[in-house]
C-alpha cells in the first residue's frame, strides 16, 4: 500500500515521494475496487458537468426504388433523420470529500510510538485511505444527485441511481437518466435469489443492448458472492432423480474448491470482485451487485487529494485533506444491476 508522507520524511527505500495524482489509485486498492479500477477522466469545468449519450436508429431492411429522389418525407423518416436527433445530455454534480485531523503538541513532540516516526505523516496516510473509502461508498450506493442549497451539500449521482430502471434511485434527483438510456428491466435483476439462468439472461440482454460479447467486472456484496458460489452445486433432485453436489477439484492439492471467481456465459464473462462497500442492510439480506464495463465508467476529479496545513494556535499541528470528484456513467444500457432481496 502506498503511503503519503510529510515533506522531508521518507520511509521508502527508493527515496522518492509519492505523486498525489497517482496515490488515489494505489491506496487501499484491494478493498476499494471501483475507485482503483475506474479510469480518471478529464477535469470538469463546472460543479455540474455534462456528457453526451447517443444511440443508433433501428436497422431497416427496406430497399429503395431505383431513381427515387430524397424528399421532405424521407428526411423526417427514421432512416434519413437528423443524426443528432437521439443525442441527449447527461449530467452529474461533483462532490467534496474531506477529512481532517489534529495531533496534540505533546503527542507530536514527546510521544514515541513503535513503528511511527511521525504522527502527522501517519495521520495524513490514514486520512487519505479514509477519503478513498468515502468515495468508494459514495459511488457504489443508491443515492441520488443533489445540489448545494446552503444547508445540504452537492452530492454526486451514485452507481445505483444511474442504473435504476426509473433513471433515479427514488429520491428527489436533480439529474435523471433520459428514458431511452435507462438500464433495461432484463438487466435489473430483482428476483429473490440469482440463478445461473438469470446471469445468462442478463448477459444476453447486455449483448442485445450493445452488440458486443465482452468481459465485465461484477462488483458484488458478500451475500450475492455466496449465491454465485452455489452455482457449483447441482439443482435439487426430484423423486426419480438424485441431486448431486459437485465441486471444482484441484488435483495437485487434493482439495475441494467450492468457489466461483469468473462466470463465463454464452454472451460474455463476469469477473467477480467482492466488496464490503455495497450495502447489505435491513432485516432482509440484499443481494446487490453492479455489472460494469469499465470503459463506460470514469471518475472525474475537480481536485485531486490535496493536503492543507491548518493554523496551529497551540493545540498542535493539524491538516486538511480534501478532494472533489464526480462519477460518470457514459451509457447505463451497457451495465447490469443486481438488486435482489431474500427473506433468508
Amino acid at each position: 500500500m502506498a503511503i503519503l508522507l510529510e515533506k522531508g520524511y521518507n520511509a521508502t527505500q527508493s527515496g522518492g515521494r509519492e505523486d498525489l495524482s497517482d496515490l488515489i489509485a494505489n491506496v487501499d486498492a484491494k478493498s476499494t475496487v471501483f475507485t482503483s479500477m475506474a479510469k480518471k477522466g478529464k477535469k470538469p469545468g463546472n460543479v455540474l458537468m455534462g456528457w453526451q449519450m447517443d444511440t443508433y436508429e433501428s436497422p431497416s431492411a427496406a430497399g429503395t426504388v431505383d431513381g427515387t429522389d430524397v424528399t421532405a418525407a424521407n428526411l423526417v423518416s427514421n432512416t434519413d433523420s437528423n443524426p443528432g436527433r437521439q443525442r441527449v445530455l447527461m449530467q452529474n454534480y461533483a462532490q467534496i470529500f474531506r477529512r481532517s485531523f489534529r495531533i496534540s503538541s505533546l503527542a507530536n513532540e514527546v510521544q514515541n510510538v513503535a513503528g511511527v516516526k511521525s504522527e502527522v505523516a501517519n495521520g495524513i496516510a490514514k486520512k487519505l485511505v479514509e477519503i478513498k473509502r468515502d468515495m468508494e461508498l459514495t459511488f457504489l450506493n443508491d443515492a441520488d444527485a443533489d445540489k448545494d442549497d446552503g444547508s445540504n451539500p452537492y452530492l454526486t449521482k451514485s452507481m445505483g441511481s444511474f442504473l435504476h430502471a426509473s433513471g433515479t434511485g427514488g429520491g428527489s434527483d436533480d439529474v435523471t437518466v433520459p428514458a431511452n438510456f435507462r438500464t433495461t428491466a432484463a438487466t435489473v435483476n430483482k428476483a429473490d435469489e440469482v440463478a445461473e439462468e438469470d446471469v445468462q439472461n442478463m448477459l444476453k440482454t447486455l449483448f442485445e443492448n450493445t452488440g458486443t460479447i465482452r468481459d465485465y467486472d461484477l462488483l458484488l456484496g458478500t451475500a450475492l458472492k455466496r449465491n454465485f458460489t452455489s452455482f457449483t452445486q447441482s439443482a435439487t433432485g426430484s423423486a426419480d432423480r438424485l441431486a448431486i453436489k459437485t465441486f471444482n477439484t484441484e488435483s495437485s492439492a487434493k482439495a475441494f474448491i467450492n468457489v466461483i471467481d469468473v462466470f463465463e456465459g454464452d454472451f460474455g464473462r463476469l469477473r467477480l470482485h467482492p466488496s464490503t462497500f455495497i450495502a447489505e442492510s435491513g432485516s432482509a439480506v440484499n443481494f446487490k451487485g453492479y455489472v460494469i464495463p469499465f470503459d463506460q465508467a470514469e471518475i472525474r476529479y475537480g481536485k485531486l487529494p490535496q493536503i492543507k496545513e491548518l493554523t496551529d494556535n497551540g493545540g498542535g499541528p493539524a491538516r486538511l485533506i480534501e478532494a472533489v470528484a464526480a462519477l460518470v456513467i457514459y451509457n447505463p444500457l451497457a451495465f447490469g444491476y443486481y438488486n435482489c432481496v431474500s427473506a433468508t
